[in-house]
């Protein structure tokens, strides 16, 4: 449901916004809204800080992070429970070295490096710290994609803003010039038209900033922020799940252990966002 929630907000938007920017007397788009000067400002310019913020491979999230948005879908603890018990019904029966041959039907990727990895590794602790060593680098990964989209959210408005006062600059220069020295001549047709001109730059600029800061970047954000959360949580699972069935716990205390630790998890996150809430 996550992807068609995205799907019909983005749908919804467009269809707000396209309302109020269609003339029904008309019955056509109002071109004025459509400026490509307006729009290279403020993309090219939020693309251009972002390039100048982070390495060129954490900008190529952005692209990433906007397509994972449409497409993943978080795994409910429920089904990943079951398949840990599977796993560790198998484990507890055929010896760990089985599941060897259910490697290649695990479609979580760090569900089957944490089991490629047990396989490997003899000693539990150095298989812990090396699927914790995992886990880490997947949420600095997430929290700096998640962050280019709330630094693109601050930058689309600040060069709207730079868009709007790049238009004053023109009208001002109309105004001012007004003889030889005016840019646009001094026929009263050219001045209305290069008044209008940065008119129409000012005011859609600031347009363009804020609609894609509120309508894209970030609600992109907040919705990488819940993915990664329901991830993290899985993958804590996993590893819990992990370390369990590697030291030949039964099937039964393995799922007791994957459900209590849920149920503890999200009493935690209950806790934490009443103290947020209570704090702001």
């Amino acid at each position: 449901m996550s992807k068609l929630a995205t799907m019909l907000g983005l749908i919804l938007g467009l269809i707000m916004i396209g309302s109020g920017i269609y003339d029904f007397e008309s019955q056509q788009l109002i071109d004025a809204f459509f400026n490509p000067q307006a729009l290279a400002i403020v993309l090219g310019g939020s693309l251009a800080a972002l390039l100048i913020n982070y390495p060129f491979k954490q900008v190529l999230c952005v692209f990433h992070g906007f397509v994972k948005t449409l497409r993943d879908e978080p795994v409910t603890p429920d089904e990943l429970i079951d398949d840990l018990v599977s796993y560790s019904h198998t484990a507890k029966n055929k010896g760990v070295l089985a599941l060897e041959k259910e490697l290649e039907m695990v479609g979580n990727r760090f569900l089957r490096f944490a089991m490629t990895e047990m396989l490997i590794y003899r000693d539990k602790d150095q298989l812990k710290q090396k699927l914790i060593s995992r886990l880490l680098q997947t949420r600095l990964r997430h929290q700096t994609c998640q962050e280019a989209f709330e630094n693109l959210a601050t930058y689309a408005p600040a060069f709207g803003m730079l868009g709007t006062v790049m238009g004053l600059i023109m009208m001002m220069t109309v105004q001012v010039g007004g003889g030889d020295s005016s840019p646009y001549g001094s026929d009263s047709t050219e001045l209305l038209g290069g008044l209008l001109t940065g008119m129409g730059l000012a005011l859609v600029t600031t347009f363009y900033g804020v609609l894609f800061a509120n309508l894209l970047f970030l609600p992109i954000a907040g919705k990488l922020r819940i993915l990664s959360d329901a991830e993290m949580l899985q993958n804590e699972m996993i590893i819990e799940a992990v370390m369990a069935i590697k030291q030949q716990e039964s099937t039964l205390l393995v799922r007791e252990r994957l459900l209590s630790y849920l149920n503890d998890y999200l009493e935690e996150e209950i806790i934490e966002k009443a103290v947020n809430q209570s704090t702001t």
